[in-house]
């Protein structure tokens, strides 16, 4: 058996070596891009819920509406139907600390029966409660229109940065009013 000229061995293990860094980059390359739908299917996904939330709290709205609650219940309803996408609670315990989860459902019963704006900051508060990042609005059945329709929008981060980029989500929900007949 003929043993192969040094040159050709040498040659052998550099081409070796090129295959392996080729392969590292190759990698480094496909792992960015599989990163990136990650990150793409996971604020998809988030959007996604966020959208069904505010709907829900459309939802919620329409009916607090339609059994006569006035505009400050309403938006109490609101609120607590978006506290699972309302970002951070700013409200803390006795003794200053987050609020666990119990604690935060448990409070959110004292909220709803809350009588005024003033009441309800010591008990349950949420950074995305504030007016300018949560609201809704109602468009009033009147003549052959039965229906009530509420508008829900939220502002929130895209992504978790700071308020200097907000996202307008929206939610629309309506049902049939029948109060007025049950007020005469």
């Amino acid at each position: 058996m003929t043993a192969w000229p040094a040159r050709f061995r040498a040659d052998a293990r550099t081409r070796s070596g090129r295959r392996k860094g080729q392969a590292m980059v190759e990698t480094v390359v496909v792992m960015f891009f599989l990163c990136l739908v990650f990150f793409l299917v996971y604020e998809y996904a988030n959007l996604l819920t966020a959208h069904t939330v505010v709907n829900y709290a459309a939802a919620r709205a329409a009916r607090a509406r339609t059994v006569g609650f006035n505009d400050f219940m309403v938006t109490k309803t609101v609120r607590v139907a978006t506290a699972s996408m309302a970002g951070k609670c700013l409200s803390h315990d006795d003794k200053g600390d987050d609020l666990a989860t119990g604690t935060l459902v448990s409070r959110m019963g004292s909220y709803l029966e809350a009588e005024n704006e003033g009441d309800t900051k010591g008990i349950l508060d949420f950074e995305l409660w504030e007016s300018d990042k949560l609201g809704w609005s109602a468009d009033e059945p009147g003549g052959e229109n039965a229906e009530l329709t509420v508008r829900v929008w939220q502002r929130r981060p895209l992504y978790d940065s700071d308020d200097t980029d907000l996202h307008e989500v929206r939610g629309e929900a309506g049902i049939e009013s029948h109060y007025p007949l049950y007020l005469q």
